[in-house]
Parts: structure tokens; C-alpha cells; sequence
């Protein structure tokens, strides 16, 4: 149980991902009740609980079952300011999958965001559109040229209503909290910690699907 909780590649995930966790794997009489008993008295956890959020309402869209088709992209931050100088992350999730990805950023102007998005996309292919809110950012006419350069259609939510991006949104909340709790002595060392937090969502089934975000990408379940 700690290692399927408490380890940096598991990231203090709720109850249920940690039960999809271990049960992929092991069995035994009352282990529903032991992981959630384990889970709830994690000190760390605790001290960084917060109440629960409202589920976020998804925006109107087209159903998408090709992966990397839609992207949906923010910027979490200001974070504390890492040893290596980062403030921000770029978040992208792919809407058909629920893959997420992530960049550590020291400064979100244009063309630091085009750059981190072309770090994603070299490693996931070229979406067919990407969504995202009306930050100065995305709206400029460097990430316009960008979007035209790379046959990127760019779809905008609706003003002063993150809520449109409801399946970023979502994971945006869940990796701030991760990033806290395993980060907690030490904030500085946040992005250091990114990378595996990323596989630690990557692994587990998601409730929309049933099925882990690596496996629905890669058609395996990844050894973790």
C-alpha cells in the first residue's frame, strides 16, 4: 500500500485509483477496507486535504475517440519558485485518452508557450485542434502564426469561464494537489517531481473510461 500511495510514480492519489492500483495486482479478504483505512490516515494527505471541489461540467463538444485529435491546454501557476527557476507549468491532456502531459515553465509569454508545446507534440504527434482559454498567450499573433504553421485549429472557451475546460480543469486541480503533497517539505523541489506524477496519472483507470490513460494510448498496462 505504500508503494502503491505514498512512492513519488504514485502521487497520494484518492482511495479509488489507489484500490485500481493494488487490485490490478494483489487480492485479498478485506483489502477494500484496508486501503481505504490506509489512504484516509495518510498524514500527508491530511495535512494538505481540501474540501471537495464541485465536479466540473464539461464544455458541449463533439465526442473525440482519436487520440491526439483534441488537446486541451492551460498554465497552473504562479507555483513557489523552483531551484531551477520555475513558476509555471503548461498542462495538455488529450480529450480521446485523458493522457496528460506537462512542461515546467519560468515565464508564460508566447513564445516560451510555443516552445513548450512543440516539446509535447514531439512526443505525442500534432493535434488537429487545441483547446484553450483567451490568456494573452494563446490569443497572440506569435501562437496564431503557430497554430497556422502547424495546421493547429485553434477553439477558445468562453471568456472568465474555466469551466468550458472542464477536462483540464480537472486535471489541473488533481496535479496541483499531488504536486503539494509530495513537495510538501520542500516546494522549491516541485517540478522535480512532475514527471513522475504524470506516470502516476497515466497508470490508474479513469472513471470516464474504465481504463488507464497509458493503456487506452499504448494498448498495454504499463509496468508500474
Amino acid at each position: 500500500m505504500h508503494l502503491a500511495h505514498d512512492s513519488i510514480f504514485a502521487g497520494h492519489l484518492g482511495i479509488r485509483k489507489t484500490q485500481d492500483r493494488i487490485l490490478s495486482h494483489f487480492f485479498w479478504p478485506g483489502c477494500y477496507s484496508d486501503i481505504k483505512r490506509y489512504c484516509r490516515s495518510c498524514e500527508t494527505c491530511q495535512k494538505n486535504a481540501i474540501g471537495k471541489p464541485a465536479k466540473v461540467p464539461l464544455v458541449n463538444l463533439p465526442v473525440i475517440d482519436k487520440p491526439f485529435y483534441r488537446v486541451a491546454v492551460d498554465i497552473i501557476g504562479p507555483l513557489p519558485k523552483s531551484h531551477r527557476g520555475n513558476r509555471y507549468a503548461l498542462v495538455s491532456i488529450d480529450m480521446a485518452t485523458k493522457y496528460p502531459d506537462a512542461v515546467p515553465l519560468k515565464r508564460i509569454d508566447s513564445n516560451t508557450v510555443a516552445e513548450a508545446l512543440l516539446e509535447i507534440y514531439s512526443r505525442v504527434g500534432l493535434p488537429s485542434e487545441i483547446l484553450h482559454d483567451q490568456g494573452t498567450q494563446f490569443m497572440s499573433s506569435v501562437m496564431k502564426k503557430f497554430n497556422h504553421l502547424l495546421q493547429i485549429k485553434s477553439v477558445r472557451t468562453t471568456p472568465y469561464n474555466p469551466k468550458c475546460n472542464g477536462t483540464c480543469e480537472g486535471f489541473n486541480k488533481c496535479l496541483k494537489q499531488m504536486l503539494k503533497k509530495v513537495s510538501d517539505r520542500d516546494p522549491q523541489t516541485w517540478d522535480r517531481y512532475l514527471q513522475p506524477l504524470l506516470f502516476a496519472y497515466r497508470e490508474v483507470p479513469q472513471a470516464s473510461t474504465g481504463f488507464s490513460p497509458f493503456e487506452l494510448l499504448f494498448g498495454f498496462e504499463v509496468r508500474g
